[in-house]
């Protein structure tokens, strides 16, 4: 019954919105939130389960709570290229501003002991599923620094970004991944994507490791800033979010990338061919092709296409 009562609430705030009256709820605004993923290289599904989602209030205790019976199964490779999916739609909550979130999810012992499947959480790779757990955060759940804004009589619309490009890495030979999210969360209203066209030349030379008809193994980094040299995940400038390539549907060979929930701003992108040698856990020597800055507006598309040699906005 909890969600006919919340589009109750909506609608009795949209018509004070409206020049109605707000009664007693005029402290309440209506919050939704979903998930997107920044993907990863070789893996044919990323399952996470997720069993609650909390807005922690200032005392860093949970002042809003909502659980799934039973737990959301999400395949994180599905959100890629901007697609999300919703984990808290449209719920009643009290007025505020709330510092940070928190997911909790489900995940197999940090033991890797005896672990058989199914696992609750996993990632599969050439067909065969493989746990994955959470070396910290198992317990206290993952939190995310916001703020999350809520106002009275509005809709609060957020993403949580799960980028699995730095998440991710094998736990030595247990058959285990550890799962070390990276998080952030942005406000939909306030963001815009960056897309664009990368050539096959690109891809089609001796120092590449990416596969030259899929894509595969190569990446376009977006970092927070303009005129920032890229480095790689695990260094001490690690990208803000990162896009696979896609073939495009024509004879060209060449590849699409897209970018989304990025928050308004300046940044850098760049592309590197190698981005399968790219460990989260080290400091790699990567190759980057064409880095460029790129001004990304709220509800907006901008592009930016890599070449050989140049990269051209």
């Amino acid at each position: 019954m909890k969600q006919p009562v919340a589009l109750a609430l909506f609608s009795s705030l949209f018509f004070a919105a409206c020049g109605g009256s707000s009664g007693d709820i005029s402290g309440t605004g209506i919050f939704k939130l979903g998930i997107t993923d920044a993907p990863v290289d070789d893996a044919d599904a990323v399952v996470v389960s997720i069993s609650a989602v909390h807005l922690v209030g200032e005392d860093d205790t949970d002042a809003q709570s909502f659980e799934f019976d039973p737990p959301r199964s999400i395949d994180l490779l599905a959100l890629q290229g901007g697609l999300s999916d919703v984990l808290v739609d449209d719920q009643a909550v009290p007025v505020g501003t709330y510092p940070k979130l928190r997911l909790v999810v489900e995940a197999s012992s940090p033991s890797c002991n005896n672990l058989t499947a199914p696992f609750p959480s996993y990632i599969t790779i050439d067909g065969t599923d493989y746990p994955l757990v959470v070396p910290s955060g198992a317990q206290s759940g993952l939190k995310i620094n916001g703020p999350i804004v809520v106002e009275s009589g509005a809709l609060a619309t957020y993403t949580v970004d799960f980028d699995l490009r730095k998440s991710i890495a094998q736990r030595g030979a247990t058959g285990c991944y550890n799962l070390r999210p990276t998080l952030r969360v942005v406000e939909n209203t306030e963001v815009g994507s960056l897309t664009g066209r990368v050539s096959a030349d690109l891809l089609n030379r001796e120092q590449c490791s990416a596969d030259v008809v899929s894509g595969s193994g190569a990446a376009v980094y977006v970092y927070n800033g303009a005129l920032v040299e890229p480095d790689d995940v695990g260094s001490n400038l690690e990208p803000v979010a990162t896009a696979l390539l896609e073939p495009l549907a024509d004879e060209s060979g060449d590849f699409s990338y897209r970018v989304g929930f990025l928050a308004a701003g300046n940044y850098t992108a760049a592309f590197t061919c190698q981005a399968a040698d790219d460990d989260p856990e080290a400091n790699d020597d990567i190759l980057f092709d064409g880095a460029d800055s790129v001004s990304i507006e709220a509800g907006g598309e901008a592009q930016l296409d890599f070449a050989l040699g140049a990269a051209a906005p």
